[in-house]
């Protein structure tokens, strides 16, 4: 099977096991790219205890996914340089509301990274957080999850690890069906 046939199975796949949450959109542009899925998924948090000055404080979630023919050390950089857009581009900071926001990265390729790569998404951080009226509200973190569709296997950075956790059960049922 060829990569963009097998990347299709896992991103219909990942359609299903999201819709009911996220609000989907396929072949979504970001600046001059084309990204096959986009997801984005809003979440009102009411309970007293995590509203802020009386009032519901809201989450988020952005995610992209993506499929990339020849995974390099140039392309895991212009991932998280996407990454790092979106922190300045999606981030409602200025929302009074806002509590957090989750900035994720889905890459799909056709073999397991070389070690030097491993060690570069792994070694990928960005997390900010902001507690002033002047600066903004809330923290966001970015998360960058690699899969390698033959054998399900996700890499991700460090604050990635529970995307890549929540990913493993949609290459499980891959892999099963």
């Amino acid at each position: 099977m060829d990569l963009y046939t097998h990347a299709s199975v896992y991103l219909d796949a990942f359609q299903d096991d999201m819709r009911q949450n996220f609000h989907l959109i396929s072949n979504a542009e970001y600046g001059d790219r084309r990204f096959p899925l986009y997801g984005v998924l809003q979440i009102e948090e009411t309970a007293t205890l995590l509203q802020r000055n009386g009032k519901s404080a809201i989450s988020y979630e952005f995610c992209y996914f993506d499929v990339c023919p020849q995974l390099t050390s140039d392309a895991v950089d212009l991932y998280c340089g996407i990454l790092n857009d979106m922190a300045a581009r999606y981030v409602p900071w200025t929302e009074r509301s806002h509590s957090f926001s989750m900035l994720s990265m889905v890459v799909l390729v056709d073999s397991a990274p070389d070690k030097a790569l491993i060690k570069q998404i792994r070694k990928y951080k960005h997390e900010e957080k902001k507690k002033k009226p002047e600066d903004g509200y809330g923290w966001c973190s970015a998360r960058l999850c690699i899969v390698d569709m033959n054998t399900g296997t996700c890499y991700t950075n460090r604050h990635g690890s529970a995307l890549g956790n929540r990913v493993k059960l949609t290459t499980r049922r891959i892999a099963l069906g």
